[in-house]
């Protein structure tokens, strides 16, 4: 397939028709040896091809996709050609087994043993960071050299996913990726005797928004619900409970059968963000929601992925936008104001306030340990607040219930 001089392009590879059979490659004319391979399925996977020695290499650089388009593999090429060049030789496969010092370096094998090592079963956010790791941070990085990734290179990636929508910047994902990096070139450092410092030191990252005070009005709350009354499973009703109950995103979309006895829903610690179970009396709409939760395949969690119910639902970045789209057609396609799955929490507690719910029971209904229930006071105030929280939440869930039939208070 010819492509002109100036080279490939994003919207040159997009418009790549998928062969008959086999697979095809088109040259880059910026870089030499880059090209994108495109195989009979679709699939678009940028290599390089160089020469090692006496023999020529295909070396995988990552799938063509929204977080790894040209300029980030002809950056990736070109720090390749540069190692090669200076003596350290071509990169392994990813399927390296650690066994040669190479293996044992290369960003993709270090970060599997961080995951085991001292993730997996030892932090809650275990989840969260394999989602950056096998979104972000692996097709940019994963068959690099961890010690040979610079702050700038660092920069970059906070950068673009930060705003690879300008329009809608997402300054605390990218600080979240700078976050769970800093942290794997913490627990790497011993490993990587040539890096000098930690590269996340000096690279940039999105200051600490302002905190956010965005809660859904009436109005909202009914567009909102009967835009997941048209979801269906899992995210119609797992929103739905986000806002009944008020518990986090995590708590409810992980939680199981087992865990509600007699109506009474106990979160355990090892799930809860603060590590200390929760008790959480669940009102009848809250009940009544569960009861239309189907089992999938046997599995105790409600939200269990199908043909893989060891898994739970996610898929947020679709679900989510999805509910919103909803919500704007039922309002004529005006859209509503942005909020996030979290402004469903705080929906709640601004909600339970206006009813006249006390604070420390707001608090204890969103397991807060502070406030009322922080410092000095919370050794001393053991009190676990089951029938005002229960009260609480009743209360909330009638209010929800008023509002989405628009009856007036």
């Amino acid at each position: 397939m010819n492509t002109n001089k100036v080279g490939l392009t994003d919207a040159k590879i997009r418009s790549l028709v998928p062969p008959v059979k086999g697979q095809m490659e088109c040259p880059d004319h910026i870089v030499p040896g880059l090209r994108i391979r495109v195989g009979r399925s679709g699939a678009k996977t940028f290599i390089l091809r160089k020469r090692v020695g006496e023999q020529w290499r295909n070396i995988t650089l990552g799938p063509f996709k929204e977080y790894f388009g040209l300029a980030d593999a002809r950056k990736k090429a070109r720090s390749i050609l540069l190692d090669i060049e200076n003596g350290k030789g071509a990169p392994r496969p990813a399927k390296d087994d650690g066994t040669t010092l190479t293996g044992r370096l290369m960003f993709a094998f270090l970060w599997e043993q961080y995951i085991e090592r001292a993730c997996r079963g030892h932090k809650r956010s275990a989840s969260e960071i394999e989602r950056i790791g096998k979104k972000f941070l692996l097709p940019r990085f994963g068959d690099r050299m961890a010690d040979s990734i610079t702050r700038s290179e660092i920069t970059s990636l906070v950068e673009d996913v930060c705003y690879r929508n300008p329009q809608l910047p997402t300054l605390r994902e990218g600080r979240s990726v700078h976050q769970r990096l800093s942290a794997f070139y913490s627990w790497a450092m011993p490993k990587l005797e040539r890096l000098q410092a930690n590269p996340c030191q000096y690279a940039w990252r999105p200051p600490l928004g302002k905190p956010r005070d965005r809660f859904l009005s009436d109005h909202e709350i009914r567009l909102f619900w009967h835009a997941c009354g048209e979801l269906g499973w899992p995210f119609g009703p797992g929103f739905k409970l986000l806002l009944v109950t008020g518990q986090r995103r995590g708590e409810v979309f992980g939680a199981s059968r087992s865990e509600i006895q007699d109506g009474i829903w106990t979160i355990p610690g090892d799930r809860a963000k603060n590590g200390i179970a929760h008790i959480v009396p669940l009102p009848r709409l809250a009940l009544d929601i569960i009861a239309t939760l189907p089992v999938v395949d046997g599995s105790d969690s409600f939200f269990a992925v199908p043909d893989n119910p060891k898994a739970v639902s996610s898929g947020f970045s679709k679900g989510h936008p999805r509910m919103l789209r909803k919500m704007a057609e039922r309002q004529h396609g005006e859209p509503v104001e942005h909020f996030v799955l979290h402004d469903l929490r705080r929906t709640a507690a601004t909600g339970m306030q206006r009813l006249g719910v006390p604070m420390p029971v707001t608090e204890a209904v969103l397991n807060h340990i502070s406030g009322s229930r922080g410092g000095i006071a919370g050794v001393y105030q053991r009190h676990d607040y089951f029938e005002e929280k229960k009260d609480a939440l009743t209360k909330w869930a009638h209010e929800i219930e008023r509002i989405v039939a628009d009856q007036p208070r």
